[in-house]
């Protein structure tokens, strides 16, 4: 049965309550004014004056359906208390530098691996490499693939135990699944690797101070600029990643690999420009700020380092013909005798 358009629960993708730190501090105060936050895209334009409550919000985004047809909303009740948990740890703690305890860092860490996961970027991300493998998978093993009983075969390299392959049912639901399976990610996976992590609390006097995004969770390594395109993802394993997460305009909390200072350490106008600069390429689409004032150089597109790869590899020919290090000489010979070349 459809479900009547009143019974449609708006689920936040970016929750409301944290972005109330960005409220603007010198909006009207009054019983008909509702506080807001600033929005902008990607280029600093656009700006426009929203409530938290209205912005980043999809109908059943977390919903799941139950056996029977029902609505399932567990995932819904468990990101409003990990939700809850980080705004009293950011208020109790936080806001006063005080230290906090290995369950004040549970929650806050698990925030931030579930704020990473949760976003409406990521999904469609992660739901379109699926939609990508069902389409490959259909092709290959023919229409009727769901109603046969044999295993298919797998070259004699591959270890069954550890292949993905799809089994009938997969990709009957792709959203649901890609929602659990981020989430679950988050939970299993980057929520271990960030309790280990050391973590530093940057913090601000400057009054326009940090800007978050519809991806507040930032995840980056600034030295992959050296490296050839192919090779700059990021992940939770790179020495040097940087994963930042603006917690309020005044602070933002910093993991890394490595010790970087203090629990809380305060940084320069210059560092919070580039930290802001960072979070405003990384953002698939909004900037948030508390003000209507912004800097230009937040959003600027800067040049490429002069020690990066592109400047030291400036000839088109070489740049075409590259191969990673660690690709196997057998191969590399391959790619550079030209044969791709021979190909197009």
């Amino acid at each position: 049965m459809k479900r009547k358009k009143y019974e449609q629960r708006k689920q936040h993708f970016i929750p409301a309550c944290y972005l109330k730190a960005w409220l603007d501090p010198s909006a009207p105060k009054t019983s008909k004014n509702t506080p807001y936050v600033w929005l902008f895209d990607k280029k600093g334009q656009n700006p426009k004056a929203k409530a938290p409550e209205k912005i980043f919000r999809e109908s059943d985004m977390y919903t799941l359906t139950t056996p029977d047809g029902g609505d399932d909303l567990r995932l819904e009740h468990s990101l409003g208390t990990v939700e809850s948990n980080f705004t009293k740890v950011r208020a109790s703690k936080f806001n006063f530098k005080r230290p906090l305890t290995k369950g004040d860092w549970l929650w806050v860490c698990l925030f931030a691996a579930t704020v990473h996961n949760r976003t409406a970027a990521s999904r469609d991300h992660f739901l379109s490499q699926m939609e990508e493998v069902k389409e490959m998978f259909e092709k290959v093993a023919g229409p009727d693939w769901e109603t046969r009983t044999i295993e298919p075969e797998l070259p004699a390299h591959v270890d069954r135990s550890r292949a993905y392959i799809p089994q009938p049912g997969d990709f009957d639901n792709l959203k649901e699944m890609t929602t659990t399976t981020l989430l679950n990610s988050a939970a299993d996976v980057i929520l271990p690797t960030l309790l280990g992590m050391h973590k530093t609390v940057l913090y601000t006097t400057d009054p326009l101070g940090f800007i978050t995004t519809d991806a507040p969770s930032t995840w980056c390594d600034p030295t992959a600029y050296r490296r050839h395109p192919f090779e700059r993802a990021v992940g939770l394993g790179n020495p040097a990643i940087e994963i930042t997460l603006p917690i309020s305009p005044a602070q933002c909390l910093l993991f890394t690999h490595h010790p970087v200072g203090p629990l809380y350490a305060e940084i320069g106008l210059d560092r919070v420009d580039a930290l802001n600069h960072r979070h405003a390429v990384h953002a698939p689409t909004t900037v948030i700020t508390q003000s209507k004032e912004t800097r230009d150089l937040w959003f600027q597109v800067i040049e490429p380092p002069a020690d990066s790869w592109e400047a030291l590899h400036p000839d088109p020919d070489e740049r075409r013909r590259w191969t990673s290090p660690d690709c196997p000489l057998e191969l590399r010979d391959f790619i550079q005798r030209g044969h791709f070349d021979r190909q197009r």
